[in-house]
């Protein structure tokens, strides 16, 4: 007897701790019927929809239960029109279906065709005048002049950038007469080449060559052009901040000058060609943008 009450018992905690069926995701397809619950009446979706479901009968799965979303239960459709998707509906994307979501804004897409770095330089060069003595009567090696330059390099992934920048200069001395102005404009390819990386802090060589659309000089009442080419060459390094990237460097230039134009009496005894060159510090700032 104590054997059979045993066996009872077990038979009864077995059927105590059998986990319930609970309900689970499924798709009703459009055109299908539900009969209500409360009044045995029948609507017709006009379109497909998830719902939480539960079959009536486990074996047969033949009508199913239909569940609101507060998960009350309201319908009854027939297994002809439920598409069970349970495993599916799990890697089903997150996003609302109606839901209209704007497109991606151009100004913070991820897929750009190109960046750049564009750089604003103050320099501070030691310009050699030596071999210009001849045409402006003075005994002078060289004068300090401020150069103001604007850089726009393409970048890539190799260390090799390259692009073109643009320089402004401007300088005055006075020989044993009358003062003297020197103005150059002057623009080119440049190449920079990064050969140290460490963190905020980088190291670049430069090299570029440029011409030079104003390159004249003034005395008074006489004026003279040259056509130049000028070739850079230049170390710099980067610190990048919070607030941005600022540069430190120096640089080497060297002009190669050929008078072209001048209004005074005496040219053609004059030299034709000359050479100037500089050398100074530099710092700046630079920013980076994408297309």
């Amino acid at each position: 007897m104590k054997y059979l009450i045993l066996l009872l018992f077990t038979f009864i905690s077995l059927g105590l701790s059998a986990e319930e069926p609970k309900p689970y995701t499924a798709f009703i397809i459009a055109g299908a019927v539900l009969t209500k619950l409360s009044d045995k009446s029948q609507v017709i979706l006009s379109e497909g929809l998830y719902v939480k479901v539960l079959e009536i009968n486990p074996k047969r799965r033949d009508q199913f239960i239909v569940y609101d979303k507060s998960g009350v239960a309201k319908y009854q459709v027939g297994a002809l029109d439920l598409v069970e998707v349970a495993e599916d509906y799990k890697i089903l994307p997150v996003y609302e279906a109606k839901k209209v979501y704007p497109p991606k804004s151009d100004f913070k897409t991820e897929n750009k065709f190109a960046k750049f770095d564009s750089q604003f330089n103050f320099h501070v060069d030691s310009l050699a005048l030596a071999s210009l003595n001849n045409i402006y009567n003075d005994q002078i090696s060289s004068v300090i002049s401020p150069r103001y330059e604007i850089r726009t390099l393409y970048v890539t992934e190799l260390p090799l950038e390259m692009g073109f920048n643009l320089n402004y200069q401007s300088t005055y001395w006075k020989n044993d007469i009358e003062e003297v102005k020197l103005s150059i404009l002057s623009l080119g390819p440049q190449f920079k080449y990064k050969f140290n990386e460490i963190k905020n802090f980088k190291l670049a060589a430069l090299l570029g060559a440029e011409i030079a659309p104003i390159y004249q000089g003034s005395a008074g009442a006489l004026k003279d052009k040259y056509s130049a080419i000028l070739y850079d060459l230049g170390v710099e390094s980067e610190w990048h901040y919070p607030f941005g990237i600022f540069t430190l460097g120096s640089h080497y230039r060297l002009h190669r000058l050929a008078l072209s134009e001048t209004n005074r009496t005496d040219s053609e005894f004059l030299p034709k060609e000359y050479t100037v060159s500089s050398f100074g510090i530099m710092f700046g700032y630079k920013i980076e943008w994408e297309l």
